[in-house]
């Protein structure tokens, strides 16, 4: 795990990101705890992946995540595709920035930026998670019942002990 210090030229801001190098001379962000984010400097892109699964709630993240990076005027809008692997999606950053920066800095500068803005919405969300676990599993005196508390009822629910009646099952009502 490497620990490099991106500086912001403008605010002069610097920002210390863990980030692993793979053999491939790619750079792996897995500091989300939904997505992996693949810089590859080679290619010119970026990869996002989902870790566990893909649902609706990562692939929305993955959406969220290139709509901040088109914002910020890193990823270009039109190359956001699909990616080669189930559930990725990739976008292609400019490989030389009008301004003279390093492409590579820039990237995991707006990404670090945007996990740092995540995580207090994670934080949230997994504390909403952690309470509505703990009101189902040990609920409260007054949101609970004894066993042979509730009074049982000769009839309960809409299917009928012994069926439908045949008679009339093959025939419209009006």
């Amino acid at each position: 795990m490497l620990k490099i210090t991106i500086k912001d030229k403008k605010t002069g801001i610097q920002k210390e990101v863990n980030i692993k190098r793979t053999l491939s001379g790619d750079y792996l962000l897995q500091e989300h705890p939904d997505l992996d984010v693949i810089v590859m400097p080679s290619k010119f892109k970026v990869l996002v992946l989902p870790k566990d699964d893909q649902t609706d709630h990562v692939y929305n993240l993955q959406e969220k995540l290139f709509n901040y990076m088109v914002k910020k005027g890193v990823v270009l809008p039109e190359s956001i595709t699909c990616g080669n692997i189930y559930g990725s999606l990739q976008g292609a950053y400019p490989q030389q920035p009008p301004g003279g920066e390093d492409p590579l800095q820039v990237v995991v500068y707006n990404l670090a930026n945007f996990i740092e803005d995540e995580r207090p919405i994670v934080a949230s969300e997994k504390e909403f998670e952690d309470r509505m676990e703990k009101a189902l599993l040990e609920p409260s005196v007054e949101d609970s019942t004894e066993l042979g508390e509730v009074p049982q009822k000769e009839f309960k629910g809409s299917i009928p002990i012994y069926g439908f009646p045949t008679r009339g099952i093959y025939r419209y009502n009006y």
